[in-house]
């Protein structure tokens, strides 16, 4: 089965060893995304880009033909107009169940959490565990968030290194193990 990823920078590896200048050299093989999906592992994922176009470069790979399954990190809200994100998101999570299309969610920051709409199906989410200092964000967190507070290495851009992207592979294995699960189902 092939794991289709989507997302921005962070999922495309920017600042990663093997990917050091957000694409020159093409996606990394480092990022959380890839290191849970091995070799079987298709990235859509580029720098910049909105949660509508993560949503579209995904829907465009699974029009190709083979099993797969979508692990999808959505991006900041901004980058869409503020009442996008949320559509497209739900879009693309009933795309994914009227296809049959095993999903799993998270993102880069808990900020679109409460933007989205009531319909969405946050059993194929993942979120990081929430801060326990009171300087630190104790709701669930998005990778981003997650990577900060925690002190990972963080690139001169600002993206977390190779570190973080190891240890939120660890955390979401389980539930991504689940989405593999049905996939094969």
């Amino acid at each position: 089965m092939m794991i289709i990823a989507g997302g921005d920078s962070h999922i495309w590896g920017s600042e990663l060893a093997d990917s050091p200048h957000g694409g020159k050299n093409g996606y990394s093989r480092k990022t959380f995304t890839a290191l849970l999906a091995g070799s079987n592992y298709i990235c859509t994922a580029y720098p910049g880009i909105s949660n509508h176009e993560i949503a579209q470069r995904a829907r465009e790979e699974l029009h190709k033909d083979s099993p797969k399954a979508v692990l999808v990190c959505w991006t900041w809200p901004g980058r869409d107009t503020i009442y996008t994100s949320p559509k497209v998101i739900l879009e693309f999570q009933q795309y994914c169940e009227f296809h049959s299309i095993p999903y799993l969610f998270t993102c880069v920051d808990n900020c679109l959490i409460e933007l989205l709409d009531p319909k969405t199906n946050m059993e194929n989410w993942y979120m990081f565990p929430p801060g326990i200092e009171s300087h630190e964000t104790l709701q669930p967190r998005g990778f981003y968030q997650w990577a900060i507070e925690n002190k990972y290495n963080i690139g001169a851009d600002g993206h977390p290194l190779e570190d973080a992207h190891r240890d939120a592979a660890e955390l979401i294995k389980e539930k991504f193990n689940e989405l593999v699960k049905k996939s094969n189902q």
